[in-house]
């Protein structure tokens, strides 16, 4: 009887015990997944907040611009004139035509040199020699003579005396003139004056702009240069069309030599 009381109430220990145990797992299964979760949302809070620095970085790293373009324009009175003379002959050999040519245009040469124009200011621009053709009515189209051209460029700085020397050239066979242009021979402080304007220029339209939108004008990011030189004085004068030595040459006005330079600039943006 001893014996059996004791079996059973070993059986009853142990199944207490085996409950417990059941109990106590059940009751660790459920803590350790919650911890789990717990977990797994702070690592994407932080994740979250990571980004969130990432997109705050992205936003004060894009930085305006304000894009303007400046222009100046300066003048000042030329100091060298540039023009090209022309002889142009025609005769019935090609030999003739070239040779006549040529001695025309020694002659022309030697009335620029009497005229003050130094030999070194005088270049050979121009040679041609071709034949002409017969096309009229009735014609055949074939060779009637030979045309030759000889052209020469000069530049002379006594610019109150470029109607005299046009026409003591004429006087000596020239019959064409052209390219007549005013320059500086030395253009770079005008350059430098109209750079310096061009810039300012930018720089007080920048400022607008700014003052408008309520920021400031920062450091510059880019800058680009367009220079213009000079001024071309379109010339053409031809014997052969009523230009002729008893006739005066058109007066010759030098005017103003003008440097135009436009300035692209680009410039940071500040916050007020």
């Amino acid at each position: 009887m001893d014996s059996s009381i004791r079996r059973t109430w070993a059986t009853v220990g142990a199944t207490v015990l085996a409950v417990a145990l059941l109990v106590s797992g059940i009751a660790l299964g459920r803590g350790l997944p919650g911890e789990s979760v717990l977990a797994a949302a702070g690592e994407d809070d932080a994740s979250g907040a990571a980004g969130g620095e990432d997109d705050a970085s992205g936003a004060s790293g894009s930085e305006g611009t304000i894009s303007v373009t400046g222009r100046a324009t300066v003048k000042a009175p030329p100091d060298t004139v540039s023009l090209t003379l022309g002889v142009e002959v025609q005769a019935s050999e090609a030999g003739e035509a070239s040779s006549r040519c040529a001695s025309v245009m020694d002659r022309v040469v030697a009335a620029l040199i009497g005229a003050g124009v130094p030999r070194d200011n005088i270049q050979t621009a121009c040679m041609r020699l071709w034949p002409q053709y017969d096309y009229s009515e009735g014609g055949k189209g074939g060779i009637v003579g030979y045309r030759a051209s000889n052209q020469v460029r000069l530049s002379w700085t006594e610019l109150d005396k470029v109607g005299e020397l046009i026409d003591r050239a004429v006087e000596a066979g020239a019959n064409t003139v052209s390219g007549l242009s005013f320059s500086l021979a030395d253009p770079e402080a005008l350059y430098l004056e109209a750079v310096a304007e061009a810039v300012r220029d930018a720089r007080v339209k920048a400022e607008a702009l700014a003052a408008a939108a309520g920021v400031r004008v920062g450091a510059v990011k880019d800058m680009q240069l367009h220079p213009d030189f000079g001024r071309q004085v379109d010339l053409y004068v031809s014997v052969r069309e009523g230009y002729g030595a008893e006739a005066p040459p058109p007066p010759v006005e030098p005017g103003m030599v003008e440097i135009q330079v436009t300035v692209s600039v680009e410039y940071g943006i500040e916050q007020g």
